[in-house]
C-alpha cells in the first residue's frame, strides 16, 4: 500500500470507487457506510481531493444527485475551497445543485458560501441562479397545467430559484402556487401552450441583474482593496 507524509494512499481503483459511492449514493447498499470506511481509513482529505476526469468532486455529485443524507454527512468534513470548486466546465458544486433544484441540499450548502460564490460563472459564462433561472423559465405552465405535476415541477423550481436570491440578500420572489409534494423531474423537451404563462419571469430577471451589479461592486471594491 502506497503512503505518503499524511498517512496511506488509495488506489486509482478506490478512488473511483469513492466516487461512484457519492454519484449513486444508494443508502440500501451502504455507499454511504462505505464512504465511512474509507474515510476513517484513507482519512478526511480525499473528500475534497478526489476528481473524476471532468473535475468533478464529490460535492458535485452528491449534491448535484439531490443524496441529502450524503450531504449531510459531507459538508461539514469539507474544507472552504471545496466548496466552490470548480471542474473542467467551470461548474461549481453550486452550479449542479441549483440547475437541478434541490432545495434541500441548497439550504445546506448555501449559508456556508461566500459572497464571491454566487458570482462564479462556468464556461457559458453564467452563474449557478442564471443558470437554474433560465431552466425554470423554459418550463413554461399553462394556467390549466398549474395543478398537473408539469406545473408542480414549475413551482419547484421557482423555489430554487428564489431561495438563491434570497441567499444573495435580494429578496424572495412568490411561487405560483400549488402542491410541491406533486413535484416530478420532467424529462425531454417543454413546449410552450398557447397563451402560456409563467409566475413573475420578470421579477426573477430583474433580481439576476441586479446580482450581477452586486457581483461587478463586489469585485471593485476588491479590486481597489487589494490595491491599497
Amino acid at each position: 500500500m502506497a503512503t505518503d507524509a499524511t498517512g496511506p494512499m488509495p488506489s486509482a481503483d478506490e478512488l473511483a470507487a469513492l466516487l461512484d459511492c457519492f454519484r449513486y449514493g444508494d443508502l440500501e447498499q451502504d455507499d454511504l457506510g462505505d464512504i465511512q470506511r474509507f474515510t476513517e481509513h484513507y482519512g478526511d482529505r480525499w473528500l475534497a481531493e478526489a476528481k473524476d476526469d471532468r473535475g468533478n468532486t464529490p460535492l458535485h455529485m452528491a449534491g448535484g444527485n439531490g443524496h441529502l443524507e450524503i450531504v449531510k454527512w459531507l459538508l461539514p468534513r469539507l474544507p472552504a475551497p471545496a466548496l466552490v470548486a470548480q471542474n473542467s466546465a467551470l461548474s461549481t458544486p453550486l452550479h449542479w445543485i441549483a440547475l437541478n433544484y434541490h432545495l434541500a441540499i441548497l439550504e445546506l450548502l448555501c449559508p456556508l458560501l461566500p459572497p464571491s460564490a454566487f458570482g462564479i460563472k462556468n464556461h457559458h459564462g453564467k452563474t449557478a441562479v442564471e443558470e437554474a433561472e433560465e431552466a425554470c423559465e423554459a418550463l413554461i405552465v399553462a394556467e390549466a397545467d398549474q395543478d398537473t405535476p408539469k406545473g408542480q415541477e414549475r413551482v419547484r423550481r421557482e423555489k430554487s430559484v428564489a431561495y438563491i436570491l434570497g441567499c444573495m440578500g435580494l429578496g424572495v420572489k412568490k411561487p405560483t402556487g400549488g402542491d410541491e409534494s406533486k413535484a416530478e423531474e420532467t424529462d425531454g423537451d417543454v413546449s410552450v401552450a398557447p397563451g402560456a404563462t409563467g409566475s413573475s419571469e420578470g421579477d426573477v430577471r430583474r433580481l439576476t441583474e441586479q446580482a450581477e451589479k452586486i457581483k461587478l461592486e463586489q469585485e471593485d471594491k476588491a479590486k481597489r482593496e487589494a490595491e491599497q
